[in-house]
């Protein structure tokens, strides 16, 4: 279904509905057709937006940071480039869509990158599956990093909502010159003051980003949001090879957290590529910092989402694997929760 006036393409199954804005492409709607909760209700007002954004799309739902993630060196910014690039700044081209299925793209000119993206959601569960190709359309070889950002806002998050992940070692973005000498394990994090907070359950109104590599040893990359007042459990599962980092975006205003990013992608360093050179940041944690892509070349990352209404005396997650035509969520304590899925990763 497509609302042209807003540009808005949804899809659905008997379970749960997803709607895309072409302009921006982000996913803007995913929920469960019984109680219609939306975790992905971010959006910010074109004058909270970076200033060399504002001619184009607003930041909305769960966008994709295409080139770089975080803000242009001042040449880029002179030539138009905006905050995370193009992609989530433009409006997408919809090629085609059917019930449960839609194939969108958007080329970007100054980034010199084309993105072509099918989403598929599962003919019965909720969950969903997002392909992406990306192409190099410049004779130029580039350096260039993806970060999917997806960001909760209310009414699903609330200061009880819990964040578990697969991620280790990480550091405080405000920290991120010398980030080896301000290291925290999962699900601690380092402020500037040297004091520590529960990234997890975001236990002090501290405004930051948080950035981590994934287990090592592990297969796949995960992420999850658990809100107790809706029983609702939200979540993202990658192959660890595609998205080695997990970046946790947290904003309060005061004491009330307001906005809450779940974002996974190829780097944990938010800021130009010059300054990242400087610093000496190629890789931290043994984790590259940026991606190459050649002339021409194309590259594919996939990733899957999916929602669940918590069985009784749910607590947190521990693990997640897709296996089989089976996403398993396995609770602390043991317990797991089986979904059936057309689906892969």
């Amino acid at each position: 279904m497509i609302d042209a006036a807003v540009n808005i393409i949804t899809i659905s199954n008997e379970t749960a509905s997803l709607s895309v804005d072409l302009y921006g492409g982000g996913i803007v709607d995913f929920h469960l057709l019984a109680d219609h909760i939306n975790p992905l209700t971010f959006k910010l007002e074109p004058e909270d937006m970076p200033e060399h954004n504002r001619s184009g799309a607003s930041y909305r739902g769960h966008f994709i940071c295409l080139g770089r993630w975080g803000p242009p060196s001042a040449g880029e910014v002179k030539a138009g480039i905006p905050d995370h690039g193009q992609a989530a700044n433009m409006i997408w081209e919809h090629a085609t869509s059917t019930q449960n299925q839609l194939r969108m793209q958007v080329t970007t000119p100054l980034e010199g990158l084309k993105i072509e993206r099918t989403i598929k959601l599962d003919d019965k569960s909720a969950v969903f599956k997002v392909d992406e190709r990306i192409t190099n359309v410049n004779p130029l070889s580039r350096l260039y990093n993806v970060v999917q950002h997806p960001t909760l806002a209310k009414p699903f998050l609330t200061n009880d909502t819990i964040v578990n992940c697969n991620a280790d070692e990480g550091f405080n973005y405000k920290l991120s010159t010398k980030p080896l000498e301000h290291v925290a394990k999962w699900p601690y994090g380092i402020m500037e003051d040297g004091g520590t907070m529960n990234v997890s359950k975001a236990d002090k109104p501290y405004s930051s980003v948080f950035s981590y590599i994934i287990k090592k040893d592990a297969k796949f990359g995960w992420i999850t949001a658990y809100t107790p007042k809706y029983n609702l459990l939200f979540g993202y599962l990658w192959r660890r090879g595609t998205y080695p980092w997990i970046s946790l975006w947290q904003d309060f205003d005061n004491d009330i957290i307001r906005y809450r990013g779940l974002e996974f992608g190829t780097t944990g360093m938010h800021k130009p590529y010059k300054q990242i050179i400087d610093e000496g940041n190629h890789q931290v944690f043994g984790e590259a910092s940026y991606l190459y892509i050649d002339a021409g070349e194309t590259q594919e990352k996939s990733y899957a989402g999916f929602m669940i209404k918590a069985p009784g005396g749910f607590i947190e997650v521990s693990d997640i694997s897709m296996v089989n035509g089976k996403l398993t969520v396995t609770e602390t304590g043991g317990r797991q929760i089986n979904i059936k899925t057309t689906l892969s990763v």
